[in-house]
């Protein structure tokens, strides 16, 4: 479990704040609990139209249980992000994250790298963590950029360069 409490997406980076726009979370709110819908509409169309028989609550079921747990796992994703995201924007410190290294992974069906990030600030004990990621957007070796942590169990967000904290 994460340290909020809720279950862990496992994406390779556990300590990283990545926010989602009020549209995007309500698109995924409304897909997972749709999501969770299906499988027991199933259910109650096959008995309205009289044909429930065994398998159709079969169906029903396993629809519920497959769908159903993959909406469940996304809509607590979206939760504890924003949860990550607010308390963020409440304890969150300013910071800088030094790249001291860099090395390829594969991620998924892609090809990514894993960089190693020293964090440190003026509120902020400095701290090592990684990054995973097919963006390239951080740079290479000894790049520098602005990053907001909270320093209560180092959650960090990387923020847009040329932004400042």
């Amino acid at each position: 479990m994460a340290r909020d409490g809720l279950p862990l997406a496992d994406d390779g980076n556990f300590d990283q704040v990545v926010p989602a726009g009020p549209v995007a979370r309500s698109f995924a709110y409304l897909w997972g609990t749709i999501g969770l819908l299906v499988g027991p509409a199933l259910i109650v169309v096959l008995a309205v139209v009289g044909e429930l028989q065994w398998q159709g609550i079969v169906g029903g079921v396993v629809t519920t249980l497959a769908v159903g747990g993959i909406s469940a796992a996304s809509l607590l994703a979206t939760v504890r992000m924003k949860r990550r995201t607010d308390r963020l924007a409440r304890n969150g410190r300013p910071a800088t994250a030094h790249v001291v290294g860099s090395r390829t992974v594969s991620i998924g069906e892609e090809t990514g790298t894993e960089l190693t990030l020293r964090i440190s600030g003026p509120d902020v004990p400095e701290f090592e963590t990684t990054h995973r990621g097919t963006d390239h957007r951080i740079g290479a070796l000894g790049d520098e950029f602005p990053v907001v942590v909270d320093p209560s169990d180092n959650i960090f967000m990387i923020l847009p360069r040329g932004s400042r904290a």
